[in-house]
C-alpha cells in the first residue's frame, strides 16, 4: 500500500484533506494509518522541537538550519518503525508533512542558492539513506494564497490551545514574510523534485475543500495506476 504525504503552509487545509482521504479510502474497504509531523508531544525530539518553536533556543535566524533539521529528522526516524509496520500490514499511510517540509522550512532561512542546495542534499541523504525512513510514493503540495495563510495564523494565535507551545507563538508562524519564503521553497521543490503541485485557489479566493479533494484524488488515481 502507498505512503502518501500532504505538504503545505500553516493553515493550508491539510488536516481537512487527510480526513476526506481517510473517508475515501475507507469507503473502498482500505485501512488507513495517519500521522502528523512534527509530533510535538512525543518524547525527546518532540519536546526539543516544541522548545525550539517557543523560541527558547533563539529566534529563527539564531539557530542553524542544519541543527533544526536534525530535530525534525529525528522525530521522523523515531516514528519510522511504526510507519513501516503499517505499510507491511497493507495500510495506506497518510502523512501531514514529511521530509520536504524540512527542506522548505530550513532552506527558507538561507540566502545562498548553493547553500540551499547543499542543505537539501544533506537532509535527503540524512533522512533517507542514514536514518532509512520510508520513502513516500506520492508527495503533494497544497498551494493556498498567502492572505489566507495570514488570516489562519491570526485565528490560530487568538484561539491557540496547543499545550506544547505553553501559550507562546510558534516562531515559524510569527512572520508572514517567512511563510512566503517557505512557499517559494515548496514551489522550487515542485519544479525540481517529485513534489506534485495542487492549486487550491480560484482567482484570489480559496477553493472549497471538496474541490481541492477532487484534484488530489485525480492525482492519486493517476499515480497509483502508474505503479500497478
Amino acid at each position: 500500500m502507498p505512503l502518501i504525504v500532504l505538504e503545505g503552509l500553516d493553515g493550508a487545509g491539510k488536516s481537512t484533506q487527510i480526513k476526506l482521504l481517510t473517508e475515501y479510502f475507507n469507503q473502498q474497504q482500505k485501512d488507513v494509518y495517519f500521522l502528523h509531523f512534527p509530533r510535538l508531544n512525543s518524547p525527546y525530539f518532540g519536546d526539543l522541537i516544541s522548545t525550539f518553536l517557543r523560541g527558547e533556543f533563539g529566534d529563527i535566524d539564531q539557530v542553524h538550519p542544519k541543527l533544526v533539521a536534525l530535530l525534525y529528522a529525528g522525530d521522523r526516524w523515531s516514528a519510522s518503525s511504526e510507519i513501516k509496520s503499517y505499510l507491511e500490514k497493507d495500510y495506506i499511510v497518510l502523512l501531514d508533512r514529511y521530509v520536504y517540509s524540512n527542506l522548505a522550512y530550513q532552506c527558507a532561512k538561507i540566502l545562498s542558492d548553493d547553500e540551499k542546495q547543499q542543505l537539501r542534499e544533506w537532509i535527503l541523504q540524512f533522512e533517507f539513506d542514514f536514518f532509512k525512513i520510508p520513502r513516500p510514493d506520492i508527495n503533494i503540495f497544497l498551494d493556498v494564497p498567502l492572505s489566507f495563510v495570514k488570516q489562519k495564523l491570526i485565528e490560530r494565535r487568538q484561539g491557540d490551545n496547543r499545550t506544547s507551545l505553553k501559550g507562546k507563538t510558534d516562531i515559524h508562524e510569527k512572520s508572514i514574510r517567512f511563510q512566503e519564503k517557505v512557499r517559494n521553497e515548496y514551489l522550487y521543490l515542485c519544479n525540481a523534485y517529485d513534489l506534485l503541485y495542487v492549486d487550491c485557489t480560484l482567482g484570489n479566493k480559496i477553493l472549497p475543500p471538496n474541490n481541492v479533494f477532487q484534484k488530489i484524488v485525480c492525482i492519486l488515481e493517476e499515480k497509483l495506476n502508474e505503479n500497478k
